[in-house]
């Protein structure tokens, strides 16, 4: 079944750690309302990594990027005046440009995501950005995350993605804006437990008068119903409508699945039933077998005795010195 939003652990599955190779695209939509940012013609080049400023300078402008196709090329990476925070195994080695990156991840070397989490480790100990971790246990020149800072500051509550936690750091840092790309978190996992901590700290930055923005790509700034009301809209009793009815037809279908699983229940058994007797009362029919070879044979033996008797009814039928001849020439034969 073909995933409408992928996360990276559905890419894992379909093109490996790496991911499908990377394309930039012309920045085309604006993150905000009243921006319009440059577009990023074909040939332009691509400013190469360099170091970050100070994370504390005023004006700072972050760019977080998750590896969501719908819009993970549309980062301002040609832009200086954005830093670009990267995250994630899906995207390594795809981001044009690094300024930071984050892997808060403890679990890397874990049996079950080893064959991706060891080269991914391994790559990260050769970058030249910097990057957030737990700890320095897996990548030596890795910065430690100032998670009980932020938890201080923020409560503990809704720290449900990376995400959140890099949203964390930028309002502490002083961003003036945060964009996010490559972000949808619309499968069903990530809505239901990492987009409430994407809301709440939208909502905190909103509230210090950070703009927060992403391309209209991406579905992360789309708000959840409003509880109870939005089922009255037009809109909502639509989709109310919809699901009744295609809930309706699956009920119809399974039914028909049903009734096809009962039938074939059931002629297994009888295709269970014909085989024991083939190969346990398949001997029963010997006897019909032996007898009509018998029969056959007695057949045989009879005919040879009939004509054996005609012969001897000619011969009795002939004269008496021709019976004679012939019985003496019978004898010697």
């Amino acid at each position: 079944m073909t995933i409408l939003t992928p996360t990276f652990a559905d890419q894992l599955k379909v093109n490996g750690a790496a991911g499908a190779p990377f394309h930039i695209l012309p920045a085309h939509e604006p993150t905000r309302e009243d921006e319009c940012p440059a577009s990023l013609p074909v040939g332009t080049a691509i400013e190469a990594p360099h170091e970050p400023t100070s994370m504390a300078v005023a004006g700072l402008k972050v760019a977080l990027i998750g590896t969501a196709p719908s819009s993970r090329a549309l980062a301002p990476y040609a832009d200086s005046s954005w830093q670009i925070w990267g995250c994630s195994p899906g995207n390594m080695n795809a981001l044009p440009r690094v300024d930071v990156w984050f892997e808060l991840h403890s679990n890397l070397l874990w049996p079950e995501y080893e064959n991706y989490g060891k080269p991914y480790i391994e790559w990260l100990k050769v970058q030249k950005f910097p990057v957030y971790m737990q700890d320095q246990s897996l990548v030596e020149r890795a910065t430690p995350f100032p998670m009980f800072e932020l938890v201080k500051e923020f409560g503990r509550d809704f720290f449900t993605s990376s995400f959140a936690w890099m949203m964390a750091l930028a309002m502490k840092a002083g961003a003036t804006e945060i964009a996010l790309y490559g972000i949808d978190m619309a499968s069903r996992d990530e809505y239901i437990l990492q987009r409430p901590g994407f809301y709440y700290f939208r909502y905190l930055a909103e509230k210090r008068g950070i703009k927060v923005s992403a391309p209209h790509e991406s579905d992360i700034m789309q708000s959840p119903a409003l509880y109870a009301y939005a089922d009255s809209t037009p809109m909502g009793r639509k989709i109310f409508a919809r699901e009744t009815e295609v809930k309706g037809r699956i009920a119809q279908f399974d039914q028909q699945v049903g009734q096809g699983t009962q039938n074939k229940t059931y002629l297994q058994g009888a295709l269970e039933d014909i085989d024991y007797f083939k190969s346990i009362w398949g001997g029963a029919m010997d006897e019909i077998v032996l007898l009509k070879a018998e029969k056959a044979e007695f057949a045989t033996r009879n005919f040879e005795l009939e004509r054996e008797v005609a012969q001897l009814r000619q011969i009795a039928a002939q004269p008496a010195p021709v019976a004679a001849a012939v019985k003496r020439k019978r004898k010697r034969t």
